[in-house]
């Protein structure tokens, strides 16, 4: 048997009827990845899935809306929904618009949940009247179907696959909600779950990083739009805490855009020292100033012509500067000290930062025409105790990488489920990278012990922050969270700024530019915040 049959995966797709052509469409595109086998069903009490499931062993089962829900109460094995994207509904009511200017729109809403905001301001973005319903069970979706039909006469039904059926089954137009896009991305993240239960999780998904491992709905809408964003010249500004891995965000914006070709350097804009940074950013020529490098210098900026420009902790900037890089956004020249010549340089620029800097505008300490400079595009990146599907398959990924390294038998498939629970119990103050540090710390000391269970015992003592209430209550700026997850790591690092640094992703010299801040702020000596008083 061959590498790429043998590494396959097996999805089982519960579907129907339109739904299973549109995944039949796509299956070509992932056959050396899985073996894919599609049911046509509607999910509903009077089907033995069990037995099904039993029979065809997949790895993991997939289907949409409440099939999905059905399924995923029924089954112990992982259930995953394909989504409806924003961008699927309007083009799919674009159809719809072709057909008649009076549209029914059905879709899928759990019991409990919110309204989909598009669909609540649909009616005032397009031409035509709109009519939504929206449902939690197949039945009910049935009854809504038939009083519409008993009603009037529609002209054109935007629904799901059993929902068109029925209503082409009386003379009614549809169209499927479901888009190919929407079909390629469930199978990639099919796929990546089904290899972190075998323990392989190779991904797949929507980054080219292999570190970059999403599952939740809020982070594949995340990358969604920083594949859009990838697309135009415009700048892209990344707020969230650290750690949330703002930087691969960044890294795949630039693999996926029109200056992929082209450098990505990166600049941290917290650890430069003002009066290093003009030579820093924009070079400089030789005799410049008294400890001018000789030959002169080129500059962070001159070396990102061409490429990408990510400006990491921007919001650091020392005030002073701020002017000067706006200059040189605005004019797309840069003088490098000393010289009286200009360099014309062309870039992507992306920007990033754990600070709301609207709120720094309004404090005065970030320059307003700097933060639109910077905020064409916007993306924030929750904090990982916020986004808990991603937890286990994080810690899976680095359970089986680490593991290689090594050279620790246990498997992602083995460890994952003991450390689970705790893992998505705890708060996370240093998102993912601390999860990565945890993970790491786990494998090494299986390695040094590779005949110790992986006791309750054995986890308290290679990680004691799990024992702790480290859950972070929300709060109303990016700011406070900081503050709040500094804290955390003081406490549990007690006052080791080198370890709270690194474990936060920031410099030493950030971290003290902070706790001062933080001291200001509270009238708290620095020595207590150190201490975690």
């Amino acid at each position: 048997m061959n590498d790429s049959v043998s590494s396959q995966v097996k999805i089982l797709i519960v579907g129907y009827r339109k739904f299973s052509e549109l995944i039949t469409a796509v299956i070509p595109e992932f056959a050396e990845q899985a073996d894919i086998t599609i049911v046509e069903s509607l999910a509903h009490g009077n089907t033995e899935y069990h037995s099904l499931v039993a029979r065809l062993e997949p790895d993991v089962v997939a289907s949409a809306g409440s099939n999905a829900a059905y399924l995923a109460n029924t089954l112990t094995q992982p259930v995953i929904s394909q989504a409806v994207t924003d961008t699927d509904i309007i083009e799919a009511l674009a159809k719809a618009r072709r057909i008649a200017s009076r549209i029914h729109l059905f879709s899928y809403q759990p019991e409990r949940s919110l309204p989909s905001r598009l669909v609540e301001n649909l009616p005032g973005l397009i031409d035509a009247e709109l009519i939504h319903h929206n449902y939690s069970t197949s039945d009910e979706a049935n009854e809504k179907l038939q009083l519409v039909m008993a009603e009037e006469a529609p002209e054109v039904i935007v629904g799901p696959s059993f929902t068109c059926h029925e209503a082409e089954k009386q003379g009614v137009a549809t169209i499927l909600v479901y888009s190919k896009d929407s079909a390629r991305d469930m199978l990639r993240k099919c796929i990546d779950i089904a290899r972190q239960q075998q323990g392989q999780l190779l991904p797949t998904g929507l980054s080219s990083s292999a570190e970059f491992v999403i599952r939740s709905d809020t982070m594949t809408a995340i990358a969604r739009l920083a594949q859009t964003y990838a697309q135009s010249n415009g700048a892209v500004l990344i707020q969230g805490e650290s750690g949330t891995g703002k930087e691969h965000i960044a890294k795949e914006i630039h693999h996926r855009g029109p200056f992929s070709e082209g450098p990505m350097v990166a600049v941290n804009c917290g650890s430069i020292p003002d009066e290093l940074f003009e030579s820093e950013l924009f070079g400089h020529v030789e005799g410049a100033f008294t400890s001018a490098r000789r030959g002169g210098r080129i500059g962070l900026i001159e070396q990102a012509n061409g490429g990408t420009l990510y400006l990491d902790e921007v919001g650091e900037m020392p005030f002073s500067q701020q002017v000067k890089l706006l200059r040189v956004l605005q004019e797309k020249r840069v003088r490098p000290l000393g010289s009286n010549r200009e360099v014309p340089v062309d870039f992507k620029l992306i920007a990033a930062t754990n600070r709301d800097l609207m709120t720094a505008v309004n404090d005065g300490q970030f320059r307003e025409d700097l933060y639109y400079r910077l905020n064409v595009f916007s993306l924030h990146i929750p904090p990982l105790r916020e986004r808990i599907e991603d937890i286990a398959a994080i810690a899976g990924y680095y359970l089986a990488d680490y593991g290689r390294k090594y050279g620790v038998e246990q498997s992602a498939k083995t460890v994952l489920p003991q450390v689970k629970k705790r893992f998505s119990a705890y708060g996370w103050p240093g998102n993912v990278r601390e999860l990565q540090n945890f993970v790491e710390r786990i494998v090494v000391n299986l390695a040094a012990r590779p005949d110790r269970e992986l006791s309750d015992e054995f986890i308290a003592g290679i990680l004691p922050e799990l024992q702790r209430n480290n859950a972070i209550r929300p709060t109303n700026s990016l700011r406070e969270q900081e503050e709040a997850s500094i804290r955390q790591a003081m406490q549990t690092f007690n006052g080791d700024k080198a370890r709270v640094a690194e474990s936060l992703g920031i410099s030493t010299t950030t971290l003290w530019r902070r706790l001062r801040r933080m001291q200001q702020n509270n009238d708290n000596p620095i020595n207590q915040i150190s201490s975690g008083n």
